[in-house]
């Protein structure tokens, strides 16, 4: 499995969607369970799956999925 296919899995679980619905093109107004609640769940997955640490001031750019993965390859490299 590779990192997008990780976080469509993530996406999916925490927002109660099918994961053929998480796209790359996705964003936080796509996903009805998206709220701040389920943001913060996101942000521990993400932390837990992918052995990382989100930067407090990055938490606030998690609205898409594409932010998502620009923030865990900024992070990797």
């Amino acid at each position: 499995m590779n990192k997008f296919e990780l976080v469509q899995v993530i996406i999916s679980k925490i927002m109660n969607v099918s994961v053929e619905k998480v796209t790359l093109e996705s964003v936080k107004s796509d996903f009805e369970n998206w709220d701040s609640l389920n943001q913060l769940n996101l942000v521990m997955e993400l932390e837990a799956n992918f052995n990382v640490s989100i930067p407090i001031d990055e938490i606030a750019n998690i609205d898409s999925v594409h932010n998502i993965m620009n923030i865990l390859n900024n992070i990797h490299n």
